[in-house]
């Protein structure tokens, strides 16, 4: 088989500008076509640079992933699969891609989608929430103590006129009140312009 000249021509059609990646790999293991999202996703500079090589001399230690191991199983098997892939670059860079491995008559036909950025995008929004659950944890455990005290304290003005307990009452206010702006100082830490 002539590498790079898969049959990917339909009249005004054409593979190589789609936005997913579009791959053929023989039962070698070699690049036999990527379109140009492929050489993108790939970090390479060219199809030159990955037709005709295996995905073992491109990305050395591939054959020890999950994602060779999933490959090697539609080859082997013949079966069609959809998986996301956690991909680690040469130069240590992650992407992300949604991938559809499909047998053809040359080996197989790997479409990908970088999905890298939705990634970034969840984790982000992960650790959002993981951060408005803590300041939550934190809200409840400081003011907790210092509402019950006024609270209390409340009950004991209504029920005491004289003097000297009022005094004792408004320090204990004062005390109250100075927990819970120490929590919101606490709390403004965790909150960006605050």
């Amino acid at each position: 088989m002539e590498y790079n000249k898969f049959e990917t021509e339909i009249p005004g059609f054409s593979l190589d500008n789609l936005l997913e990646g579009y791959q053929v790999i023989d039962f070698e293991w070699r690049y036999v076509y990527v379109n140009k999202t492929v050489v993108k996703h790939s970090r390479y500079s060219s199809a030159e640079d990955l037709i005709g090589f295996t995905m073992m001399e491109k990305y050395p230690g591939i054959e020890n992933t999950r994602l060779f191991e999933i490959l090697r199983q539609c080859m082997t098997d013949r079966i069609s699969t959809v998986m996301e892939n956690e991909f680690e670059f040469p130069d240590g860079g992650i992407g992300y891609f949604d991938l559809r491995i499909e047998p053809v008559p040359q080996g197989l036909f790997i479409l990908s989608v970088d999905v890298t950025e939705r990634k970034k995008a969840e984790r982000t929004r992960t650790q959002y929430v993981e951060s408005l659950e803590l300041l939550l944890k934190i809200t409840s455990r400081c003011v907790e103590q210092p509402v019950e005290q006024i609270m209390n304290l409340s009950d004991s003005i209504e029920k005491s006129a004289e003097a000297e307990q009022l005094k004792i009452v408004v320090s204990n206010l004062r005390s109250s009140a100075e927990q819970l702006m120490a929590c919101r100082r606490e709390i403004a830490t965790l909150i960006p312009n605050t």
